[in-house]
């Protein structure tokens, strides 16, 4: 089955850079729409270790439930602190620079997965998706640790981010963030979370609540380290897992947000990165096919949470800025997995299938080829 990624154009729609000031350049194209800039701030000078979590660094803005999605509100943008289980204190505590991992690190597993948020038995149907990342997916073996990886999960419930926080695998070998709910967007019942491995340096964080959202949808960027292939050079790397906005109403505000999520891949000190997460792409602009339909790779509407009756469709995707690195053909995970398989009550872990792919750094004397 195979894969596309968007060229690095990020589709048909204008993706200003953000540049050393706070304004863009205006756009020479009246047609294109200037979208104005969100700037993240440096990262966080060392911090207490026992520290609470951190505030907002800018005010919360309301959500308006049912707004129009057109109506454009400020983004808001918040910086987030990356947690890891202590089990000295038996408690998860917020990472510091100086206490990350310093090892030298020149690929990744990048998987992606919305979790379902409709459907019961949550904390059976999560611990069954960690198991499936765990042990088909990543090939640990018992107690053993994974590869570096980051796992982007999408429609984390609120109420079941407790209990992810307590899966013995995630405390014993991941960072996560956020580490509450708290810096969802205002009224969210569900986001995004992701799982970094302690193995991979994390350089900053941050989630941003879209301007164009009656969902409440965000990204969520953390930017890690990686060596050079064969050197001891690092570049910084932004890997974002978003939710875009669903059903065809938020058609007017998919490529809105897919633009602000390039932003982050464009910054200055950063080498560029990955997007990925539900796209919900369910409109023709969305597709991207090397060989026609044929390599479709359609992601959801085999495995239940259809009441609409839409058609299957490629609705997760990953897609990359080529810079510095190399990044495998996504392959899809999830596919006929169920829990309680030999009861009445047999239900689909996900709706979606699940997308896991490689990204290996290249020399830095190839980086730019």
């Amino acid at each position: 089955m195979a894969y596309s990624y968007w060229p690095p154009r990020f589709g048909g729609f204008h993706v200003p850079r953000w540049g050393p000031g706070p304004q863009p350049k205006p756009s020479q194209n009246a047609r294109e729409e200037v979208f104005e800039p969100f700037i993240p701030p440096p990262p966080n000078e060392i911090m207490d270790p026992d520290e609470d979590e951190d505030q907002p660094n800018v005010e919360p803005v309301p959500v308006v439930q049912n707004q129009n999605p057109q109506r454009r509100v400020p983004e808001q943008l918040l910086t987030i602190r990356p947690y890891r289980f202590r089990w000295s204190k038996s408690a998860w505590k917020h990472v510091v620079p100086s206490g990350m991992s310093m090892r030298e690190i020149s690929q990744i597993r990048i998987i992606t997965w919305n979790v379902d948020m409709v459907s019961d038995y949550h904390e059976e149907r999560l611990t069954a998706a960690l198991r499936h990342i765990e042990e088909d997916a990543l090939k640990c073996k018992e107690d053993e640790e994974p590869e570096p990886c980051c796992i982007l999960l999408q429609e984390v419930r609120d109420f079941i981010l407790p209990y992810l926080l307590k899966d013995p695998w995630v405390r014993k070998h991941f960072v996560v963030a956020p580490f509450t709910k708290d810096k969802w967007p205002e009224g969210a019942w569900y986001g995004n979370v992701t799982l970094v491995s302690r193995s991979i340096e994390i350089a900053e964080c941050h989630i941003l609540h879209y301007a164009f959202s009656r969902m409440q949808r965000t990204a969520l960027c953390v930017k890690i380290k990686l060596n050079f292939r064969g050197s001891k050079d690092k570049a910084i790397i932004s890997i974002v897992n978003t939710h875009l906005e669903s059903l065809p109403d938020g058609a007017a505000a998919r490529p809105k947000q897919l633009a602000i999520c390039a932003r982050f891949l464009l910054l200055e000190q950063v080498s560029g990165g990955i997007v990925a997460g539900d796209m919900n792409a369910i409109g023709p602009g969305m597709k991207c096919w090397r060989k026609g339909d044929i390599d479709a790779g359609k992601t959801w509407g085999y495995q239940g949470q259809n009441s609409g009756n839409y058609p299957p469709n490629r609705l997760d995707k990953i897609f990359l800025l080529p810079g510095g690195y190399k990044v495998e053909e996504p392959k899809r995970i999830g596919v006929g997995l169920r829990i309680k398989e030999d009861t009445n009550d047999a239900v689909w872990v996900s709706d979606h299938y699940g997308l896991e792919t490689t990204l290996r750094m290249k020399a830095r004397s190839t980086s730019s080829e």
